[in-house]
């Protein structure tokens, strides 16, 4: 396989609320709807419908959650590597309002080890890049960034969600992509100093989402601002995990650093138009086919 992503797995529950909790507050959702996901599990969609072919690798209880999760990755068309373990497959609860925007709460569950990575030594050796997130523990996370390295896997991390110790393995990254919160904590800066931190970082390349207003790209010390399409907003569960998931299937295919963080930008603005994460996630044709919003994604600024 071309594309290793390793991380959590689990089933979701999508509620949505008119507006967010307030203190002692109870409120009843307006509708209800379950799929499976995690941040690499939909990072892997997002990358198979960008073309890529994709292994994940996660863990999952001995339940029927675990059976889901291993069936939709097939569907998708991706090669599950499921390791069972004896507790409950994890499972996330998350919240959207009125406005799109959405609060998410996950109960971890069943955990990979390290023990379980060294297990994996035929994915690494089909593996030209790995996509890595801090949601799984950093005992795995550590033999996952080995296994690469001794593969000449490129090393793809995605600092979601943010641990102190992620700080130790940037430096083995080939490429980093943060949101701009994450960015902030990782260069220890406020927004007003991000790209002039982002020049002067020590990775060889990153990409900050911006959310609403895009990306920036950083590459040999040069920022480049890819605005995003104006985009009606339903949900915006998943988005990240859609820019990197299709950032990394575009990269693979040689497409430069630029013009595929473009097109990942493009990727996540279509995903928010849908409810939920997998259903929102756009496949290659439809990325392709959306001219108005290629046409009306402004051109990059050079903020050297």
């Amino acid at each position: 396989m071309s594309l290793l992503i390793i991380g959590l797995c689990g089933q979701s529950v999508f509620l949505t609320v008119p507006h967010f909790h307030r203190p002692e507050e109870t409120l009843h959702a307006d509708s209800f709807f379950c799929e499976p996901g995690g941040k690499g599990y939909n990072q892997a969609v997002a990358a198979a419908r960008m073309g890529a072919k994709v292994a994940f690798a996660g863990a999952v209880g001995w339940d029927a959650d675990g059976d889901a999760c291993a069936a939709r990755l097939e569907q998708e068309g991706i090669a599950p590597h499921m390791v069972r373990k004896a507790q409950r497959t994890a499972y996330a609860a998350i919240l959207t309002d009125a406005s799109g925007e959405n609060r998410v709460t996950v109960f971890a569950g069943a955990r990979l080890s390290a023990e379980d990575i060294r297990g994996m030594k035929p994915q690494f050796e089909a593996a030209r890049m790995l996509l890595i997130t801090p949601e799984i523990p950093q005992d795995a996370f550590a033999q996952a960034v080995a296994m690469a390295k001794e593969n000449g896997v490129r090393i793809v991390i995605n600092p979601a969600p943010f641990f102190p110790w992620v700080r130790a393995y940037l430096a083995d990254a080939w490429l980093l992509t943060p949101n701009r919160s994450e960015a902030c904590t990782l260069l220890d800066c406020g927004e007003e100093a991000l790209m002039e931190r982002m020049k002067a970082a020590d990775c060889p390349q990153m990409v900050v989402t911006l959310g609403a207003q895009g990306a920036a790209c950083v590459s040999e010390g040069k920022v480049m601002m890819i605005p995003a399409a104006p985009a009606n907003v339903v949900d915006t569960t998943g988005a990240g995990d859609c820019f990197s998931g299709a950032l990394c299937a575009l990269l693979l295919e040689g497409i430069p650093l630029e013009q595929a963080a473009k097109m990942a930008v493009c990727a996540a603005s279509l995903s928010v138009e849908h409810a939920h994460v997998l259903d929102g996630m756009p496949h290659r044709k439809k990325l392709e086919s959306d001219e108005d919003r290629q046409t009306n994604n402004p051109s990059y600024r050079d903020e050297r």
